[in-house]
């Protein structure tokens, strides 16, 4: 019997006002499954070969690049650069030779996610990777990066990692959580996310995205406390309840 038939079941035996109660309390406090969203060429297999440019800033299907600078982006081989695969997924990674001061370089979702519905919690998940080199040498330290959730092309959540966080030679795992509310100015915008590689300070960077995952759980609207008087129904049910158990068990 799964925990929704028990929950009934136990309801179904204590009085009808702390039963309905009860079952109000007990069932909106189980959570709702995430629903993955899709996001075309996640984890960068496309194509199906390490690719590098300055110039092509749709060299990745899926994605678009706004790299400035004539700085070279594109991806890299996850076994050839990394010891430590760590939460990569595939045989490449994107990645943006920054080394522009004060240039921020991002990488954009070509393409709407679906709209923005309210009362929804979106967990964008995203692999940064820092390369199996010295992090004082050129390119050998991912530098300040984020990611972020848009509406219609605006950023509206974002989530920053500072250089030094990720381990040398491998990928780790950062997440942004954002709850909409039920009526907002960007609910029914379009969705979309970013990946930015910071301005550089002192050196050039090369940071690493891979496995973008992004899932979306429909939340409850903000729950009513309950008067005093209902507690103490509650509480009058909950007691039946328990002695109605030990009863049925005698």
């Amino acid at each position: 019997m799964n925990l929704k038939s028990n929950i009934y079941s136990l309801v179904s035996i204590a009085p009808p006002k702390a039963a309905a109660t009860l079952a109000i309390f007990i069932l909106s406090a189980l959570a709702a499954d995430a629903t993955p969203i899709t996001i075309p060429n996640y984890s960068f297999e496309t194509p199906s070969s390490q690719v590098a440019t300055s110039t092509n800033f749709n060299i990745l299907p899926g994605w678009v690049f706004n790299v400035k600078g004539g700085s070279q982006f594109g991806t890299a081989t996850i076994s050839l650069n990394y010891a430590n695969p760590g939460t990569s997924t595939g045989r490449f990674y994107a990645t943006i030779n920054n080394d522009w001061p004060n240039v921020t370089d991002t990488i954009t979702s070509a393409a709407s996610l679906g709209t923005i519905t309210p009362l929804t919690e979106y967990t964008l998940t995203v692999a940064i990777g820092n390369e199996n080199k010295s992090d004082s040498s050129l390119y050998g330290a991912p530098g300040n990066v984020a990611f972020s959730l848009l509406a219609n092309g605006v950023v509206f959540a974002t989530e920053t990692v500072p250089n030094g966080t990720v381990p040398n030679g491998s990928f780790e795992d950062f997440t942004l959580s954002y709850s909409t509310p039920a009526s907002a100015s960007i609910i029914g915008d379009d969705l979309t996310l970013q990946l930015a590689t910071l301005p550089e300070q002192g050196t050039a960077y090369q940071p690493a995205f891979d496995n973008i995952r992004l899932d979306a759980t429909q939340i409850d609207p903000p729950a009513v406390v309950p008067e005093p008087s209902t507690w103490s129904l509650l509480l009058s049910g909950a007691l039946t309840l328990g002695w109605l158990m030990r009863r049925r068990r005698a």
